[in-house]
C-alpha cells in the first residue's frame, strides 16, 4: 500500500528520455529531457500567477510558446540540431507561458461569474 516512488511518478510524464537530450546530475542523465524538465519548472509558477491574480492578454502565452515550437519542429524536420541549453530555455518559457494562460483563464472566469 505504499505510495508511488518519484521514478514511477516521473515515468507517467510523456517524454522521450533520450540521455543525450537530458541534463546530467552527478554524471547521470536526469529522468526527463531538458525541455520537459524546464516545462515542469515553468508550470511551478502557476500557483504564484494565480495567487497574484496575474491576467495578461492571451497573445502573451502564445508568443512564449513560439520558440519551443520553432526549436522542436526545426529539429524534428532535420533542419538543425538543438542544444540542451536551447531546449531548457524554450521549455521554461513555454511552462511559464502556460502558467500565465492558466491564471488568465481562472481570473477571467472569476470576473465573468461575479
Amino acid at each position: 500500500m505504499g505510495g508511488k516512488t518519484m521514478n514511477e511518478i516521473l515515468y507517467i510524464i510523456p517524454c522521450h528520455r533520450m540521455p543525450e537530450r537530458c541534463l546530467h546530475f552527478k554524471g547521470k542523465p536526469m529522468r526527463l529531457c531538458a525541455r520537459c524538465f524546464a516545462m515542469l519548472l515553468g508550470y511551478m509558477c502557476t500557483p504564484v500567477a494565480v495567487a497574484i491574480h496575474l491576467v495578461l492578454p492571451f497573445w502573451v502565452p502564445i508568443i512564449m510558446a513560439i520558440p519551443l515550437l520553432i526549436d522542436g519542429f526545426t529539429q524534428r524536420w532535420g533542419w538543425r540540431q538543438s542544444s540542451n541549453s536551447i531546449r531548457f530555455i524554450t521549455g521554461i518559457l513555454f511552462g511559464i507561458g502556460q502558467s500565465i494562460l492558466i491564471s488568465t483563464i481562472v481570473w477571467t472566469i472569476v470576473q465573468y461569474v461575479n
